[in-house]
């Protein structure tokens, strides 16, 4: 495995390309959806004797695990200022390996790109993953998000980029955006055994454990499930474990503790074991005011967990109300306390509800689906580049 870093680039330090690889562009600050959906897919590429190479803006967990896995990785610079010369020096590397298919993930990927593929013929595809998110903090952050996103939407056009949806809501959003068709390709996982998992040590015995895993941000409206846990008739051994980090964090710490929660509202952070909680918390909880298909979704449906979101995004997409979840209002806390009271009160329904789920995801949202889809993707872009 080679790991460089773009600042200055040495050409000579990389290998000889590969008969197949599929170039991933993407920016790696953090790690969610975004980026366990490239990790997956990298490995099932190259079960498939497909090489992957990521570009991406940060060292951080995704680089880490993307070396862990043996995929070869180079880090951009993560500057601005460097647009032109660090989406020339991506040409130069693409070209030398005679890399045809690149893959972007995210508005800074796209833009870098669709900058590169002027000084070198590639096909370009990008996966939206979700609507755009409204930036918390101060007023120049969102305008800089903002004009990011004009420039993505640009770009993609300019670039005749093959856009790639994970739900009918988004392709319908994104349908006549390009100048190719969008089509649709929702997220896979491989399959996942609860036994694998060690339960977290942080769940207490005789105690009715939910979980909400995922970034602390607005859209996750995780102050509903607090409100939720503080409604009249709660009982009180429910507990809630929130396993992420985010900018909202502060705000929900003092919410818990305006509440009388703070004994019952769990922080953890970032955990690298965010899959033990899914699989051994008693629901999983997503009231998001948006999702896309989220990789927590699919991997609460493969490990047989309850989960009671909102009727939102992919979210309503994929659930299926009382028969492989519980789907309730956006942004109503007395709903979702409601729904917690049921699962709470009727295990059976939980263990019904999470084996429905189950069999949806093996047969719906498995990573071979997905994989086969990009494959066909790919193969008509080879084809075309001919």
């Amino acid at each position: 495995m080679t790991c460089a870093r773009l600042q200055p680039l040495s050409v000579s330090t990389l290998t000889d390309a590969s008969f197949k690889c599929i170039a991933v562009c993407t920016v790696g600050e953090l790690f969610g959806g975004v980026e366990r959906h490239v990790l997956e897919m990298a490995s099932s590429l190259q079960a498939r004797s497909i090489s992957s190479l990521f570009f991406l803006f940060h060292d951080g967990e995704l680089a880490a695990q993307a070396r862990q896995r043996g995929i070869e990785l180079i880090i951009l610079p993560d500057s601005n200022r460097f647009l032109l010369s660090t989406s020339k020096q991506l040409a130069g590397v693409l070209e030398s390996r005679n890399v045809r298919i690149v893959h972007a993930h995210g508005y800074k990927a796209m833009v870098f790109c669709a900058i590169a593929r002027r000084k070198y013929r590639f096909a370009l595809v990008k996966t939206e993953h979700g609507l755009p998110e409204k930036t918390p903090g101060k007023p120049i952050e969102a305008l800089r998000s903002h004009f990011y996103h004009l420039f993505d939407a640009a770009a993609t056009r300019l670039s005749n980029a093959t856009v790639c949806c994970v739900t009918t809501e988004l392709l319908a959003q994104h349908s006549g955006s390009s100048t190719r068709q969008a089509r649709l390709i929702p997220n896979g996982i491989s399959g996942m055994d609860r036994g694998d998992l060690p339960p977290p040590r942080e769940f207490r015995s005789k105690r009715f454990n939910l979980a909400a895993v995922g970034r602390l941000d607005p859209v996750k409206a995780l102050d509903v499930a607090i409100d939720a846990l503080s409604a009249q008739g709660m009982p009180r051994d429910v507990e809630l474990y929130l396993v992420g980090t985010g900018p909202c964090e502060g705000e929900l710490r003092a919410r818990a503790k305006a509440a009388g929660l703070s004994e019952r509202v769990h922080f953890l952070g970032f955990r690298r074991d965010a899959h033990s909680f899914i699989a051994h918390c008693d629901a999983l909880l997503m009231p998001s005011l948006h999702e896309g298909l989220p990789y927590t979704l699919l991997e609460a449906m493969a490990l047989g967990t309850p989960v009671i979101a909102s009727r939102v995004g992919g979210l309503a997409e994929v659930l299926q109300n009382e028969v492989t979840g519980l789907l309730v209002a956006p942004r109503d806390a007395g709903a979702l306390a409601d729904a917690v009271r049921r699962l709470y009160e009727d295990h059976l329904l939980r263990t019904q509800l999470g084996e429905a789920a189950r069999r949806v995801q093996q047969a719906r949202y498995s990573l071979d689906a997905m994989t086969k889809g990009y494959l066909q993707l790919y193969a008509e872009l080879q084809r075309e580049m001919h």
